[in-house]
């Protein structure tokens, strides 16, 4: 089974573009992941992993200049295996986490609460 969260690398490269909050050129991550390191990362090193993280859908990557910048397709790590397990398993993911909430009234609760605090717009009926 496919590891949801990044690890190693690309955990750090997801710290960084999180903790910016903006788009980041690779060389701007570049710098941040390499601050404090005592061996430095390579530039082609990290570029790979953005490259990779896009292929994964855990990074957007839009055009900027003669380069790419980078943003997080989620929020933060939970955001991203969410994502994930949408992507993989669809219909079949939703059923079970209802039936799973389903089963615990307080997180039924909060997942209604949730729901209910959402815009209208997109709701079937709504």
């Amino acid at each position: 089974m496919a590891k949801a969260s990044p690890g190693g690398l690309e955990a750090a490269v997801m710290k960084v573009l999180w903790d910016q909050g903006a788009p980041m050129t690779v060389r701007e991550v570049l710098d941040a992941v390499n601050e404090g390191r005592h061996r430095t990362l390579a530039y082609t090193t990290v570029m790979t992993t953005l490259a990779r993280l896009a292929d994964k859908g855990a990074v957007l990557r839009e055009a900027a200049g003669r380069g790419y910048s980078y943003r997080p397709a989620g929020r933060d790590p939970a955001a991203l295996a969410v994502r994930s397990v949408l992507t993989d398993h669809g219909d079949a993911a939703i059923a079970h986490f209802v039936e799973q909430v389903g089963a615990d009234p307080e997180q039924l609760g909060r997942l209604r609460r949730l729901l209910d605090a959402r815009p209208d717009e997109g709701r079937a009926g709504g």
